[in-house]
Formats: C-alpha cells, sequence, structure tokens
C-alpha cells in the first residue's frame, strides 16, 4: 500500500512539472496612440473668388513624428461645403482622423434676411440672424415646440439659394449632435432641408415656412 501511495504521488508531481514546463509565455506590448492636430480651424469659411489656403495638420505618438494623409481638395470658385480629411497611424496600425469643413459663400450681401419665426406645421423654429449669411436656429428639425431634443444649430445662407448648419456637438438640452446636408432656400420665405442627428431623429426632408 505505501509502494501504492509513493508511485501516485510522484505520477502526479510528474505531470504538473510537465504542465507548467509546457505552459506558454504570456507577451504584452504597449502601444502609443497618435495624436492628430489640425493647424487652423476646424471649420473656415471663405469668399467665393477668395483662394483657400490649405494649412493641414500634424500628428504625433508620444514623442515620434507621424506622417498624415490628407484627402479632399476645395474649389473657391464654387459655392458650395468641402471637407478636408486628415489621417495617421502609429506603428502599430491603430488611426487618428480629423476632418475640417470649408463653407465657401457669396461675397455679395444677402437679399434675403432669414431671421424671424419660421413653421413646420405647428411646430415654430425661431431663427436669429448673427451676420449677413450666419444664422442660429432653436428648433432645426420643426420638432415639438419647447422639447429638450430640439436642436439649437448655427448655420450658413451661402448664396440665398443654399443653406448648411455644419457639424454640431450638444445642440439640444439631450446632448444630441448634427448636421445638415445643404439645403435650400426655394423662395424667401421657404426653405427645407435633411438634418442628420445622432441617435434620435430620422432624416427625411424638414420643410419651413413663415
Amino acid at each position: 500500500m505505501k509502494n501504492i501511495k509513493t508511485l501516485c504521488f510522484l505520477v502526479l508531481s510528474f505531470a504538473t512539472l510537465v504542465s507548467c514546463s509546457y505552459e506558454p509565455e504570456i507577451g504584452s506590448t504597449i502601444t502609443v496612440y497618435p495624436l492628430l492636430t489640425i493647424n487652423g480651424e476646424e471649420l473656415v469659411t471663405v469668399n467665393k473668388g477668395t483662394p483657400y489656403v490649405e494649412l493641414g495638420a500634424k500628428a504625433t505618438a508620444g514623442t515620434t513624428t507621424l506622417p498624415v494623409t490628407t484627402t479632399g481638395t476645395v474649389n473657391s470658385n464654387t459655392i458650395g461645403v468641402y471637407k478636408i480629411i486628415y489621417e495617421a497611424f502609429n506603428s502599430d496600425g491603430f488611426a487618428a482622423s480629423k476632418t475640417r469643413t470649408v463653407i465657401v459663400m457669396s461675397p455679395t450681401p444677402s437679399a434675403i434676411n432669414l431671421a424671424g419665426d419660421w413653421f413646420r406645421g405647428a411646430n415654430k423654429n425661431v431663427i436669429t440672424r448673427i451676420s449677413d449669411r450666419v444664422y442660429q436656429c432653436d428648433n432645426a428639425t420643426g420638432y415639438t415646440t419647447g422639447d429638450d431634443n430640439n436642436l439649437k444649430m448655427t448655420f450658413y445662407n451661402l448664396d440665398d439659394t443654399k443653406v448648411y448648419a455644419p457639424f454640431q456637438e450638444n445642440c439640444s438640452k439631450t446632448g444630441i449632435s448634427a448636421e445638415s446636408n445643404i439645403g435650400t432656400i426655394t423662395a424667401s420665405n421657404r426653405f427645407n432641408w435633411v438634418i442628420y442627428a445622432s441617435g434620435f431623429f430620422g432624416t427625411a426632408v424638414r420643410s419651413f415656412v413663415r
């Protein structure tokens, strides 16, 4: 009986040693994520015919400077909205990216003042004029008047035929971020656009009259 106990002990000890000796080592690495910074402003407005100067971006991973890839161009002779995308990768393939929005607008003083009370059905959208072609509205989607999800957004009258609200964070009391398409001013008392809002509103065309 004693020999059997000794044999079992030796077998178990050998199995433990074999198990430990073949256990794979767990390796670990540390990556420094890329940090990308746009030179200049993320939102730029340019009058039609005025050259656009691209300031680029810079990226680092710790003390290492990373190359930045730039995608997109701006035609300052054509009114519209342009996106310049910057991207950089660290040595482990992790990416950082940012976008600059460039709005090319008419240099001619606007013939339309969009300030006032606008309506989508029974829901009111109050628009305030900040400067000649810059406005702010308090209900960009024409949602239920007074609701905490209403979007307060700054937007631009590009040329008396087009409106655009660039991407803005926390536009509502509930923290919704949003951006519009290039909407259309169909008359001095009528415009429409689509609002792309995170997690709440759909992409229906929103038409307003006053």
